[in-house]
């Protein structure tokens, strides 16, 4: 119960009306430390009436209001997560992305500010909106 109103809390804190499926795909999402595919999420909700566009949409939604991310997988699919969130509450979009050799799951890691490499000045008229950090490696699942 505290954490379904945390839940609450949290997407009104994201300027999101509180709807029965955002609590479910954010249930999801927190409930993993790895990006899911679309497929995972809809499996992972079986028994509920959510379905794949709803879905799309909820993603998007989530997108657009900062809350969540997409990224490629190795085999270039679309893999969900939410945004690391910091000691405050904050939603944080500075982080890393580790990707395990063996298992091929993909964990958001959040990058130490001191740490962190600056996207490079642009030159030749390249605007730059966004930088990834991709790290590959073992996974301690499979460690």
């Amino acid at each position: 119960m505290a954490r379904n109103k945390q839940y609450h809390q949290f997407l009104r804190q994201c300027g999101l009306k509180v709807t029965s499926t955002r609590l479910l795909v954010l249930d999801v999402l927190m409930s993993t430390r790895t990006a899911l595919s679309h497929s995972d999420i809809l499996d992972k909700t079986r028994g509920s009436r959510l379905d794949k566009v709803t879905l799309y949409r909820t993603l998007n939604t989530f997108i657009t209001h900062g809350i969540a991310h997409k990224v490629a997988s190795e085999d270039r699919n679309w893999l969900y997560a939410l945004h690391p969130i910091d000691r405050n509450n904050t939603v944080r979009d500075d982080h890393a992305h580790f990707i395990c050799d063996q298992c091929e799951r993909i964990y958001c890691l959040p990058v130490q500010t001191r740490n962190s490499m600056p996207a490079p000045e642009s030159e030749e008229g390249f605007v730059i909106r966004t930088h990834e950090y991709r790290l590959h490696g073992i996974c301690p699942q499979c460690h």
